[in-house]
């Protein structure tokens, strides 16, 4: 470097600049990549979480929705089962039942003794109806 002349040193720091310039963009380069991939993987963790907690939950609430429906389905077949006692219970009493959700089935049950007729049990579930309409 000493029998250089002052263009072939000014050559050479250039030239050394940019390779050292090159090199620490490249480094960069790799480091963005790898904080890149590192962002990536803790991103799919995070989602996969968040994935797993909103299935959990959805999952609960359909099994809890499946439940109230199968409890529905059972009060209201014993509800009929009672009432056929007092009532000839067809086809068209059947549907009257169906058009009430597990509190107003319960609701029913408690005016069984005002249920002496078919018709009783029409008018009963269209009060119940109309309650749940104005509330």
């Amino acid at each position: 470097m000493i029998r250089m002349t002052e263009e072939q040193r000014m050559e050479f720091l250039r030239s050394t600049s940019l390779d050292i310039a090159l090199m620490r963009t490249r480094f960069d380069e790799i480091d963005e990549q790898k904080i890149y991939e590192k962002g990536q993987r803790l991103g799919k963790k995070i989602g996969e979480c968040i994935g797993e907690r909103i299935g959990r939950q959805q999952g609960e609430r359909i099994g809890e929705r499946i439940g109230e429906h199968k409890g529905e389905a059972r009060q209201r077949m014993m509800l009929q089962q009672v009432l056929s006692i007092r009532i000839p219970m067809g086809e068209e009493e059947a549907e009257l039942l169906q058009q009430l959700n597990g509190d107003e089935l319960l609701l029913l049950s408690e005016r069984y003794e005002i249920i002496k007729t078919p018709d009783d049990l029409a008018e009963q579930v269209h009060q119940i109806v109309n309650q749940r309409t104005h509330r």
